[in-house]
Order: C-alpha cells, then structure tokens, then sequence
C-alpha cells in the first residue's frame, strides 16, 4: 500500500463533504421502485469497450426502461472512481478487486456487486529488442509506476512473488501517454492489454507483455462497485442499475459489433480497429476460466483467493472476508429469473 494512495482515499473520506450530487428522492409507487432514480456512474477511463455494458444499457434505453436516470462519467487522473464514489460524488463506479479489498481493511466500506474481469487487464509492456523476458530483467530498468490503483498493486505483487527487491528497479512517474514508452525513457510500461498494446503497434513498436498471472499472480479487475451505505439504503435502485448494465453486457458480448456502433455515436473520434481490438481482449477477461459462471457473477472462492495472495504477498496486513465485501443479490436474482444457475 502506498503513502500516496492511503493519504489520498483518507484525505478524501474525513476532509470531502459532498452534498446535492445524488437525487434521493424516494419513488413510493411501487415497493420495488428505485428509491433514488437520478445516479452517476463513474468509468475508471474513457467511455470505451472495457464499459460496453454501461454504455449499451444507456443507448438503448435498459437504465430508463429500469425507472433510472443514469449519467456516466469518464475517469481519469483526476477522476479517481474509488474516493468519488466513497464520499458520495458519485453513486456507481468502475474499479479492480484489489482495490475494493485494499479500500475495506483501510475502513472506507465500498462493496462489489458484480464482478465483470474475471482476470486482470493489466499487463507490463517491454520493447521486444530490449532483452527483458521476466520480472527479474525488471532490475536496474525503468520502470513507469501509476501509484494508487490496481497497476500498482499488481506491479508490487508481482516483484514479491519473483522475488525482485523494489529498491533494484528505477521507477519513473507515469504518463497517460505512451510517448515515455515509445520514446524508450522508459523501459516497462504498465498497460492494460485491452487498450494500449493496439497503440503501441499502431505507432510502429515491436513489443511483448508480460503478466502477472503467468506467475502466479492471479488477480480480478473491473468490478462494479458502491459504498455499503448506499447499497444497504437503497436495495431498488441498485438492483435496477445492476440488472439493467447485465442486459447492456449481454448485448455487447453477443453483437459486440453493434456495441462498438454505439460507442462510436458516442465518441466518434474513437478508431474503429481500437475498439475492435478492445473488444476481442476485453471478452476474453470476462469470460477467463468461467466454465458455466455467468457474466458479472463473483465467485467467492476466487476472491477469497485474491485476498490470500494479497495478504501473503504483504499487500494487505490481514485477509478480507469475502462476505464482508460481495453484493451480488441484484445479479443472482437476475439470472434467477432467467432460470439459470450460476456458479
């Protein structure tokens, strides 16, 4: 856990008082009307394949057909959805697991209710001529470091369990752009497969990735994820929302051509080839090594897991109960109706 990211989700947390950013009007009509009909929704980064679900459910109506009046945000550097949604600036957000687990031992009650990457999305990106092949190459070279989110977390397990000293490996600030990387100021560059790899081939470079879960680092990414206040407070409007963006993903999953017709209409300076790429990669993170699980469930055996390793590799001082952390009545009830039984 860093300094900065502790300081940060802190800061936020005792010293941000938001006020008026949710509608929390209560909807009386029917006992189960959404209790809160206008909320926000905040990506962890531009409105791209890795939220196809949220951004199909929006375009074709699911979230109004829910009784919702949802707006969805970009992230970024100074959209952090983790402490937004934590102090109430906004009501949903997108983050990885690791950092739901991280946020709950530091007291700051988020909870998970669906789980969409079912493995990690972030990768380390080396020039293929550089004549790095494994973390242990990692030492004396440059390495790019996003502090306070899941890159760095997965970085840090990563060099415990290859045995790297983090005092051997040259850290250099991060840059949304890949200029560093391509400029080779900068050796490793975090990424997540999804996006970035397209534009660093895109731009000419020869690259490799290497993964995390290739030794044994086996992690989540992208859930979706509340404060328990708000999940407790208002069970309707989550249900609703979650459900609804169950119905956008399974929209994006099974025509993932017309979700990226969407998204197009949406931000339509986006590539085309991007997107495509994205999509193929981002597919495969949701549906690694479910078997007959469904989309957006959250298995509590692979968090338990997940909290483990966390915890042995010194990330987490004690493991988190999963119990403690997963929401998921809105997505069991939902495939429930549909009368499939997930696991």
């Amino acid at each position: 856990m860093s300094p900065r990211f502790r300081q940060t989700l802190l800061l936020f947390v005792l010293l941000i008082i938001v006020t008026g950013c949710t509608n929390t009007s209560v909807n009386n009509s029917t006992n189960n009307a959404p209790e809160v009909t206008k909320v926000t929704m905040r990506l962890q980064w531009l409105p791209q394949f890795q939220f196809a679900g949220y951004l199909v459910a929006d375009a074709r109506g699911y979230y109004r057909d829910a009784g919702l009046e949802v707006t969805i945000l970009p992230g970024g550097p100074d959209a952090v959805p983790l402490p937004l949604v934590a102090t109430g600036a906004d009501t949903f957000g997108s983050t990885g697991a690791d950092t739901v687990l991280i946020s709950r031992e530091q007291g700051i009650e988020v909870v998970a209710l669906a789980t969409w990457f079912q493995a990690s999305p972030v990768a380390f990106m080396v020039h293929r001529d550089s004549g790095i092949r494994s973390p242990q190459d990692f030492v004396g070279r440059r390495v790019g470091m996003f502090y306070g989110d899941n890159v760095e977390t997965e970085y840090r397990a990563l060099l415990a369990a290859t045995g790297v000293d983090p005092t051997s490996v040259i850290e250099i600030p991060g840059d949304y752009s890949l200029a560093p990387f391509l400029e080779r100021r900068a050796d490793v560059w975090p990424v997540y497969a999804t996006d970035q790899p397209y534009t660093a081939r895109a731009a000419g470079a020869d690259i490799d990735l290497i993964v995390a879960r290739d030794y044994g680092v086996e992690l989540m990414g992208d859930v979706l994820f509340t404060t328990a206040a708000f999940a407790r407070q208002n069970p309707n409007t989550v249900r609703a929302f979650v459900q609804a963006t169950l119905r956008g993903w399974q929209d994006a999953l099974n025509d993932p051509a017309a979700a990226i017709e969407i998204i197009l209409a949406r931000s339509p300076d986006f590539d085309r080839d991007h997107l495509e790429f994205e999509a193929v990669e981002t597919i495969k993170l949701m549906r690694y090594g479910i078997g007959q699980r469904c989309v957006g469930a959250s298995d509590r055996n692979v968090w338990a897991k997940e909290s483990q390793l966390l915890q042995s590799l010194g990330v987490l001082k004690t493991a988190i109960d999963p119990e403690t952390v997963l929401h998921t009545e809105a997505v069991d009830d939902y495939y429930r109706t549909l009368g499939i039984e997930c696991r």
